[in-house]
């Protein structure tokens, strides 16, 4: 299993990352989020961290990467992450976390980052989900202890290993910078 510590993109993070990353090769400033964004994916090039970003995001970065203006962007992205894989139980965690009034999008999110792996297989789940999404953010925080309590009950019947999945925090990415930064 990998001691990194393991955070997942959501999509919008994913374009501020790409945006920031064109900002910076045509050689324009960055807003505050794609310089948070952007400082995010440079530091998953050698530090202990590992990015990684949904099937959905996958697609369409196979889509911009046939863009001559995009051709270097996207790869420099792709170095950086990885995607991350469904496992058994990620559909159940999902319609679950819709009972706690999450977006179809986001219960999709915060179950990849429970019920998720690599390619490998290596890993189960991620630390964070990095998001500018205030509102998922402010939700969680209020539904989190109820959350945590029905992931308990629901991993008492699970097998092993996931019967030990957990909760990831979900954090803005200067949060997660910063987190990672200090400890």
């Amino acid at each position: 299993m990998s001691a990194l510590m393991r955070c997942l993109l959501d999509k919008v993070v994913a374009r501020r990352s790409l945006e920031g990353l064109l900002r910076l090769a045509e050689g324009r400033d960055l807003t505050e989020e794609e310089l948070w964004a952007v400082d995010l994916l440079w530091r998953a090039g050698g530090e202990k961290i590992r990015l990684f970003v949904t099937v959905g995001t996958v697609n369409v970065l196979k889509r911009l990467e046939t863009l001559s203006r995009y051709e270097a962007v996207v790869a420099a992205f792709a170095r950086r992450v990885e995607e991350v894989q469904p496992t058994r139980y990620f559909q159940r965690w999902a319609r679950r976390l819709r009972e706690f009034g999450f977006t179809r999008e986001d219960a999709y999110i915060l179950a990849l980052a429970s019920f998720g792996t690599d390619q490998s297989r290596g890993i189960l789940g991620m630390h964070f989900v990095a998001t500018y999404d205030q509102p998922l953010i402010t939700q969680w925080s209020l539904q989190q202890d109820r959350i945590r309590k029905r992931l308990e009950v629901m991993r008492r019947d699970l097998q092993p290993p996931y019967d030990q999945v957990a909760l990831p925090q979900v954090l803005r990415p200067e949060e997660i910078v910063s987190w990672g930064a200090g400890g």
